[in-house]
């Protein structure tokens, strides 16, 4: 009979033996899998916080390449009143008279070396004469009937367009035409 309660009790035994280990197993199961959940997790978040770098990164580029663009828009009224000036003095009269010619070469100077700036700050005048009108550049204030002309050519440029590193600040106004 003693046999019989040691089988007994070594049965018992093993049995205990056996869920302690399915239990081992259950809680090493469980634990891989909460690793498993924490390093995607931490995947997740690092790629998260790379995303949120490479987005703030260009938002300051972006400040930086564009935080001349007021400024650079009032300038422009002043480019567009030099061009004004030179396109209505008359060179006729400038061959004649020596400080009216002074006058326009100084006009022509500064406007030349102003359009050298801009060019130097990636700002870029638009002035589309002859082409087909863009809404994202252009602004038609008229149309007029031209035969000769493809609808929608830009046949006159009532003011000059402006743009920044490829961003229009100023679009250019313009009398477009139609059949």
């Amino acid at each position: 009979m003693a046999s019989n309660k040691n089988i007994s009790e070594d049965i018992q035994k093993i049995e205990e033996k056996k869920e302690k280990q399915e239990k081992d197993n259950s809680v090493e199961e469980n634990l891989q899998e909460e690793i498993d959940n924490l390093k995607d997790l931490l995947i997740r978040e690092k790629a998260e916080n790379e995303n949120l770098r490479k987005r703030f990164k260009k938002e300051l580029e972006d400040t930086h390449k564009f935080a001349i663009s007021k400024f650079v828009k009032n300038l422009t009224e002043q480019v567009e009143n030099l061009f004004r000036a030179s396109d209505n003095i008359d060179l006729k009269s400038c061959e004649e008279n020596s400080e009216l010619k002074t006058l326009f070469e100084g006009v022509e100077i500064t406007k030349k070396n102003l359009l050298k700036v801009f060019h130097d700050f990636d700002v870029e005048r638009i002035y589309p004469i002859n082409q087909i009108f863009n809404h994202e550049l252009h602004e038609a204030i008229s149309q007029i009937e031209d035969e000769d002309k493809e609808p929608n050519t830009i046949i006159n440029v009532v003011q000059a367009g402006y743009t920044i590193n490829g961003r229009l600040i100023k679009p250019a106004v313009v009398i477009v035409t139609k059949k």
